[in-house]
């Protein structure tokens, strides 16, 4: 399809969405540069819906959306005409932005403002992860699709913690780590005070984990951004008749007030006593934030203790080989060498573990083993199947094998970093937690400076 009707006609396909195409082109009828998002809906049903959400979100007009000029549906394609403006997707331009952590922290919380409009209106609850969004020339970043509702961990106060890590880590692709997240997240928030810092990861980390409501999250943000500060000079600082004073918005500004109204006309320092008890405040603030995340610290840990002494458990109930009619027998079943070195991990699992089971001793086979003499400190040799391993600090190929030898697939990352080129510098898993055979790990290795 070259074009829309007898008005629109399609220039340029710009990026292919996740249930859609995002084109350029041209609106003839006022002659002006346009995007048109484009997708489509095989069951009649679910197409009638998505011209519905589309047409009742193209009335809403927010600083915080692309602006929708029209909408409808052709020949069993559904189109949207937004407004062009000069910019591009930000899932394009994430490696290349430089964004400090008081930035990334503004862009949530005016986006965190996009989510409640939404709601207000009634509409879908949109992605707004890296994917969904556009980022123009001047940093705004803009909602492109807000009628098809986002996929779970991508929307809502989920969706926001995302996209922090997104901006840290310069990839869309999420992590199931929290020790990853907090990684990326203390990284990206380098330019904030140590105070601040722990105060905004420990939010992100309730945020991604789904444990934290919009109301607080944003409200937070405005405490870490400052934003709360800036309204409170002028209001502490004027003597307000106790009626207004009602009417401000929080229990520490009231109380702050109200200590204010009834102290002016005993003393003359009413904002020194304010300020202190402010002060006060945001330090036992501080104090509960700090504790909340040494305690979930704690629980990640033992956590990962209890998995360990699960495994080990198990390693220590398995059947004595001794004990097994013909097992030696069945433990090499043909001397084919190949199958022999598939099942090596399997065989040096017990070896490894804390149990008292004695070494099993191979059957002589006609050939020599290569996968019996092998030295006693190769990475895979290390590996557990079942167990996360410590990829950090080895080298690419003996990181795989690794993955390998615990029963894991992989995936990696070449990034510029100080570690050693060619070392592992960073993974997603932590090392020592239990995990099922066929889950996947990811890893970094270092390019070099």
């Amino acid at each position: 399809m070259d074009n829309i009707g007898n008005r629109y006609t399609l220039d340029q396909p710009l990026k292919r969405m996740r249930n859609g195409l995002l084109l350029r082109g041209m609106d003839l009828t006022f002659n002006r540069d346009v995007l048109l998002y484009t997708f489509q809906e095989t069951d009649d049903l679910a197409h009638q819906e998505a011209l519905r959400w589309l047409r009742k979100a193209s009335q809403m007009s927010d600083e915080h959306f692309m602006h929708i000029l029209d909408a409808g549906s052709e020949g069993g394609t559904l189109f949207a005409v937004l407004q062009a403006v000069m910019g591009r997707p930000l899932s394009d331009r994430l490696k290349e932005l430089e964004i400090t952590g008081h930035k990334a922290l503004t862009y949530v919380y005016e986006l965190a403002k996009g989510i409640r409009e939404t709601r207000s209106k009634r509409l879908l609850e949109c992605s707004v992860d890296a994917e969904n969004l556009w980022i123009e020339d001047n940093g705004r970043l803009r909602i492109m699709n807000f009628w098809t509702e986002g996929n779970n961990g991508r929307r809502g106060v989920p969706g926001l913690a995302l996209l922090l890590y997104q901006l840290g880590a310069k990839t869309d692709i999420p992590t199931s780590s929290i020790s990853a997240y907090s990684f990326e997240l203390n990284r990206l928030f380098a330019d904030l005070s140590d105070v601040t810092r722990e105060r905004a990861i420990a939010l992100a980390c309730k945020a991604y984990e789904g444990i934290c409501t919009l109301a607080d999250f944003q409200q937070e943000l405005e405490g870490l951004l400052g934003i709360g500060g800036e309204r409170k000079e002028p209001l502490l600082t004027s003597a307000l008749p106790a009626n207004e004073m009602m009417a401000t918005s929080g229990q520490e500004r009231k109380a702050a007030l109200r200590e204010q109204h009834v102290a002016e006309p005993k003393t003359g320092e009413p904002q020194a006593r304010i300020s202190a008890a402010w002060d006060r405040r945001m330090a036992e603030l501080r104090e509960l934030f700090r504790e909340s995340f040494q305690l979930r610290k704690w629980y990640l840990f033992a956590t990962a203790g209890f998995g360990v002494l699960v495994l080990l458990l198990w390693l220590t109930l398995l059947p004595h080989p001794d004990h097994v009619k013909s097992s030696k027998s069945q433990t090499i079943p043909t001397p084919d060498p190949t199958a022999v070195s598939v099942n090596r991990p399997e065989t040096s699992k017990p070896s490894g573990s804390a149990s008292p089971m004695p070494s099993r001793t191979a059957a002589p086979t006609a050939k020599p083993l290569d996968a019996e003499v092998q030295p006693a400190d190769d990475g895979a040799l290390q590996a557990k199947a079942g167990v996360v391993p410590d990829l950090v600090a080895h080298t690419r190929e003996d990181a795989e094998k690794m993955a390998i030898a615990s029963g894991l697939r992989y995936q990696f990352f070449m990034e510029s970093n100080a570690a050693v080129k060619g070392a592992v510098f960073k993974q997603d898993l932590t090392p020592g937690t239990s995990v099922k055979n066929g889950d996947r790990i990811t890893f970094w290795v270092s390019k070099g400076k």
